[in-house]
């Protein structure tokens, strides 16, 4: 009887141990524990306040944390990649920009496919890139002010976030489309290129509207165009490109923000993912709140937002192929 009663005291106690060995997670309905949202870049930047305010929102609707966490390096792809090698559950997502997703695997080495290790949740939003220049360059337009900077010892230069962005890419457009002696400055971040900007170091700066947007509102730079077919409603006194230039081709570069998860994560769980950032994004204040950070609201649901993503990838293919883009550019 002793000895019975011992091996039912042992059983038990293995079974419970293996169940505290599980993930608390495991057998509970989704979500039953915090959800990790990686954004591919370094705190402070504009997607890094996006995903922040979607993270908060969607914790409120979940009922479980969402935690941001900023790993920045590589153009956005070492946290794409750490994402794709993600355990499926769920449990780790990412709210990633299109340059680590449809422009930088066309230029390096990747150890992700975009279309085939992430599945599309929502296109959160979109925010126009701006080339802007400090008053003191001269010029009442766009015009203008590139003569003016060909004036200037180091001639017409362009700071962006880096190689291999969308601001990258409209550069090298404009390059071929006007014929001017442009040089490509590449900084690490919006950040850096509009610092440059205000201090003189590059004559423009071709950057995402977030940073950018106060200060012109300051007066302390000029908006001399955005790169997209139509004004945005950011910034609706600042011509399109083609508008400036008189130029048949509108372009179209803008930076977005999208959420995704490992392409092998549950439908349940994707699906919750989906109704908790949309309801974050119908909330009637949502578009002020994302205006205020320089981005436009788009809501776009996941078929569009992965039909988007490879139209665009086939697009600044075609771009970078034509115009021999390279990483070092």
């Amino acid at each position: 009887m002793k000895r019975r009663a011992m091996l039912r005291l042992i059983g038990a106690g293995t079974a419970s141990a293996g169940w505290l060995a599980l993930p608390a997670h495991s057998t509970s309905k989704y979500p039953s524990g915090p959800i990790r949202m990686v954004v591919p870049y370094a705190a402070g930047g504009g997607i890094d306040a996006v995903a922040r305010m979607l993270a908060q929102g969607m914790a409120d609707v979940l009922h479980q944390p969402v935690v941001v966490d900023n790993r920045g390096g590589a153009g956005g792809m070492l946290g794409a990649e750490i994402v794709a090698r993600a355990a499926p559950d769920g449990y780790t997502v990412l709210l990633a920009g299109n340059p680590e997703l449809t422009i930088t695997p066309q230029l390096q080495k990747a150890s992700y496919s975009a279309a085939t290790d992430f599945k599309p949740v929502v296109l959160v939003s979109q925010s126009p890139n701006v080339l802007v220049a400090r008053p003191s360059l001269g010029g009442k337009d766009l015009r203008e002010a590139l003569q003016a900077a060909r004036q200037q010892p180091g001639g017409i230069s362009v700071g962006t976030p880096g190689n291999g962005s969308p601001q990258h890419l409209a550069v090298e457009q404009l390059r071929a489309q006007t014929g001017l002696d442009i040089v490509h400055v590449p900084y690490k971040g919006a950040g850096p290129a509009t610092v440059a900007a205000l201090g003189g170091e590059v004559s423009f700066a071709l950057v995402g509207a977030p940073p950018v947007l106060p200060h012109i509102g300051s007066g302390k730079l000029v908006g001399y165009a955005v790169t997209q077919p139509e004004r945005s409603p950011l910034a609706p006194q600042v011509p399109t490109l083609a508008e400036a230039l008189d130029l048949k081709q509108k372009d179209d570069f803008v930076s977005w923000y999208g959420l995704l998860t490992p392409a092998q994560v549950p439908a349940e769980a994707v699906q919750a993912l989906a109704r908790a950032a949309f309801a974050v994004l119908q909330r009637s204040d949502t578009r002020a709140r994302l205006a205020a950070l320089g981005t436009d609201l788009v809501a776009m649901p996941a078929a569009s937002f992965a039909q988007r993503m490879q139209q665009e990838t086939r697009r600044y293919g075609e771009v970078i192929q034509r115009l021999g883009i390279n990483k070092a550019s």
